[in-house]
Parts: structure tokens; sequence; C-alpha cells
């Protein structure tokens, strides 16, 4: 990998580590997994390299956060699809050489098949909470299933960061962060019209905004 690469994603990992500091969170350990959307209207993203750096960016979180210091990556459209974990090594040009070379950017919305797939992959008990980040730039044709997995996740040691990205108004995403009918709350939600232009710390800040709520109920119901 390019020094100047490497030297970034270390620095980035200081301003993640900065971020957990502030929640109250130092010396947490945890599972990272970013979920990607793949649907049409993502495609752009892909084509541009906003995509490969969001992956790069959050592998700075992984290796703040990860034992392994990987992050496992799961890619959702009409379908799911686990892909090789993302590492320092293998970080240059993942999007090119792993996602865009295999897959087509140009399915539909549908949230359950990942939620589903991150059911199976990390059951109780876990050496560590699972940490997922769920980036989509619109709404999905599943919500009731959807609603459903989530409810099913709820006890399990998976917290669920949604990230809406562009102009949409994601409602059910808003609805999800509020879900009824689960053990405890296990989603969050943040809206970012341009992922690009916000500022590393801000990202960070954010994503693990509601977080450590998050681990201080699921050790009150024995969940960790």
């Amino acid at each position: 990998m390019a020094i100047d690469l490497r030297k970034r994603i270390v620095d980035l990992s200081k301003k993640a580590a900065f971020a957990a500091n502030k929640h109250g969170i130092e010396g947490q350990r945890a599972q990272v997994v970013l979920v990607l959307d793949i649907s049409a209207s993502m495609n752009a993203l892909y084509k541009t390299g906003v995509v490969q750096r969001v992956i790069e960016r959050i592998l700075g979180l992984a290796v703040t956060f990860d034992d392994d210091g990987q992050i496992d990556l799961l890619l959702f459209g009409t379908n799911a699809y686990r892909l090789p974990p993302v590492t320092l090594d293998e970080i240059e040009g993942y999007v090119e050489r792993v996602i865009l070379a295999q897959y087509k950017i140009r399915e539909a919305t549908h949230y359950a098949p990942p939620l589903r797939l991150i059911r199976d992959q990390y059951p109780q008990p876990q050496p560590a909470p699972v940490f997922v980040i769920f980036l989509t730039d619109g709404g999905n044709a599943d919500k009731p299933a959807s609603a459903d997995m989530m409810r099913e996740l709820s006890v399990h040691p998976v917290f669920v960061q949604f990230v809406g990205i562009g102009k949409e108004d994601f409602p059910f995403l808003h609805k999800l962060d509020e879900l009824p009918g689960q053990v405890i709350d296990n989603a969050g939600f943040m809206h970012v019209n341009d992922i690009d232009a916000i500022k590393d710390a801000e990202l960070y800040d954010r994503l693990l905004n509601e977080f450590p709520q998050w681990l201080e109920a699921a050790r009150g119901q024995g969940i960790l």
C-alpha cells in the first residue's frame, strides 16, 4: 500500500480514537461492519471515488476499535453479498478491484437481506459488540421485513448506525431509529447531504453518537 495512504489511515484512526474518548468509550473493542448500497442511484458515488474514500475513513475507525483492524464488508441491493474483509493491506483500490470488477451498481433497494446476513454472521455470544455502519442513498422496498429484522436483531450484540446520504428525507430510517417492539433500541440514524464534505472529526463524532447508550443498555439486558 502507498505510504501516504497508510499514513492517512493512521491519522484517521487518531481522530476516531479522539471521538471515542469524547463519547466516553475509550478502549472499547468492537467488530466494525460496513454495509454499502449498490442500487442504481449509487453508481456515480462508486465511479467517482466517493465510496472508496468512505471505506478508507471507516477503516480508520476499525483500526481504533477492532482487534484485527479490519472491516467486514457487505453489499446490498435486491440481495446481499458478503465481500472479503477490508484491511490496511487490501484497502488501496478496493472499490475498483473487488466491487466494480464483480458487481453491477444497479439493483433495487432492500434492507432486510443484509440485516439477515448480519443476524446469521454474528449470533450470541460474540467476543466484542458488532458496530454496523449501514450506508444508503434512498428508501427501501421491503419496509415490514426490515423492521422485523431490526426487532430480531435487538437481542443480538449488534448496533446499526444508519447513514442516509443525499437529499432524501429518509422517513423510514427515522422510524427505525425509534422502532417500537424492540428489547433495546439498537439503531442510530444520521443524514449527510455530501459525505465527502463532512470533516473527519464530525463524521466520527456523529457515527458514535448513540453507540455508548446502546452499549450501556445491552450490558443491562445481558446482551453483552
